[in-house]
């Protein structure tokens, strides 16, 4: 496995190996900053772990009130899908390249 890639882009970067029973086990400060529930994401070549908040609705409320009140949900919408276009081409490019 190459993990070269990864201790370049972070100081954070953590080596995991699954145990026999295909467990990880995350450090302290992870947990501590994070928390312990997690959804994971398959990806292509990689997985993500997105922390759960411990209280979802009131992290929802709390990013809901960074949205200023005149932007509609439509706009809000064509927002979110150009920037995740954004990032896919751009992740795209830098497989390329």
């Amino acid at each position: 496995m190459n993990i070269s890639h990864l201790i370049k882009n972070s100081g954070n970067v953590v080596y995991v190996h699954a145990d026999d029973k295909s467990r990880i086990s995350l450090t302290k400060a992870i947990v501590d900053k994070y928390g312990r529930d997690f959804v994971l994401v398959p990806a292509k070549d990689e997985i993500l772990l997105i922390p759960i908040s411990k209280d979802p609705i009131k992290a929802l409320e709390e990013e809901g009130k960074k949205i200023p009140s005149d932007i509609s949900i439509a706009e809000i919408k064509r927002s979110a899908r150009d920037r995740a276009m954004k990032k896919v081409l751009k992740k795209v490019k830098s497989k390329k390249g």
